[in-house]
């Protein structure tokens, strides 16, 4: 919930700041930047020392860096800001995502659901309340409720208990298949979490100020971004029994697909009700492209959960990065360029995802 507010509220008080397109890629990008490599890093040591000091640890810097936004008043600090931030997210979710694993005793499709379901939740509420409070209050009010909720969770951190063992009930598949060579299915996950990330950086980072510039309130910029996180829970509710019922190949090729369309729709936008239903469309593709892709990388974790989530993440903040950055830049050129590069770029992944499926060889062990 505090990210989705805090996401929401940055690129709208960049643009109050005075932050040109391009500057507003560079913030976006500067998380992708972190989170491009931190994340393993912090995986494996969350493997070696445990999960709960860098849940901890993330907390405290995530409320530090919201009482830093609060009182900059410099579009560039921004930048610096941002890194602080992503350092906390990076420290985060890998630890978060082994704990999850280790300490659930459920199959991990099982255990993903509830907690794809339940971070969706918080996500769906976080843009809601960011537009809200910006209407209502001002700009600033999201970071000062940011920062104190994420004391509040450190102070809940610890009566939280870590497994002393830290084992694993579910089975694993594997990076590689017994002839040599990544598994396919682990090639189509990091492509469609690389994929999803990059349009990701571009709607969460490029959207917002396009909407405000179309001269469309922040609260009802929050009530679109609402409409994206409610479609994309929809799909992380769905993803395993469409899975189950189309197969694993399929669901990489029918969310890339998905994407491709919905982003196609968004450039030829200008109302909340259009943007609500291309962004609806775009939630509800990378719900299915989320899903599926980390149960898959985590599937492939060999006994080190914390290095397989480290990954997954990595992927994410390489497609948030280069999305974030590329987005800022190609609104330079027009308001419509970024969203036109991204379904182009989705379009390709689809293509792959199709290709692969037809190349027998190169596809055995697919389904």
């Amino acid at each position: 919930m505090i990210n989705g507010a805090i996401g929401l509220t940055i690129p709208i008080y960049a643009v109050f700041l005075g932050a040109s397109p391009s500057i507003l890629g560079i913030i976006g990008a500067t998380g992708g930047t972190i989170y491009a490599f931190m994340p393993i890093i912090s995986g494996f040591l969350s493997d070696k020392f445990g999960r709960k000091i860098f849940i901890s640890l993330s907390t405290i810097l995530y409320s530090i860096s919201c009482i830093l936004y609060l009182l900059t008043a410099d579009p560039y600090t921004l930048i610096l800001i941002k890194a602080l931030e992503w350092v906390a997210i990076s420290l985060f979710w890998p630890s978060l995502e082994a704990l999850l694993v280790e300490a659930s005793g459920l199959p991990i499709e099982d255990a993903l659901k509830k907690f794809n379901f339940s971070w969706g939740i918080a996500m769906i509420i976080g843009p809601m309340i960011g537009g809200s409070l910006i209407s209502a209050l001002s700009i600033k009010a999201p970071f000062l409720l940011s920062s104190v909720l994420s004391l509040l969770i450190f102070l809940i951190t610890f009566r939280v208990n870590e497994p002393y063992e830290r084992k694993s009930l579910r089975p694993r598949d594997g990076i590689f298949r017994p002839g040599g060579g990544p598994s396919p299915l682990f090639l189509a996950a990091t492509l469609s979490t690389f994929l999803l990330s990059f349009a990701a950086g571009i709607i969460f980072n490029i959207f917002p100020a396009h909407a405000l510039n179309l001269g469309i309130p922040a609260y009802k910029i929050g009530v679109i971004m609402l409409f994206l996180g409610f479609s994309r829970i929809s799909a992380f509710l769905g993803a395993y029994w469409l899975k189950n019922r189309i197969g694993e190949a399929n669901m990489f090729l029918f969310g890339s697909t998905l994407m491709a369309l919905a982003l196609a729709f968004t450039t030829m936008g200008s109302t909340v009700i259009f943007f609500s239903g291309s962004l609806s469309i775009f939630g509800f593709s990378i719900g299915l492209l989320y899903a599926s892709s980390i149960a898959r990388i985590l599937k492939s974790g060999r006994g080190i959960e914390g290095r397989a989530a480290g990954l997954f993440e990595c992927l994410l903040g390489l497609g948030y990065l280069v999305g974030s950055l590329s987005g800022g830049f190609a609104a330079e050129l027009s308001s419509e360029t970024p969203y036109i590069l991204a379904s182009l770029l989705a379009s390709s992944v689809s293509i792959f995802h199709a290709l692969i499926k037809i190349r027998g060889p190169f596809t055995r062990g697919f389904e």
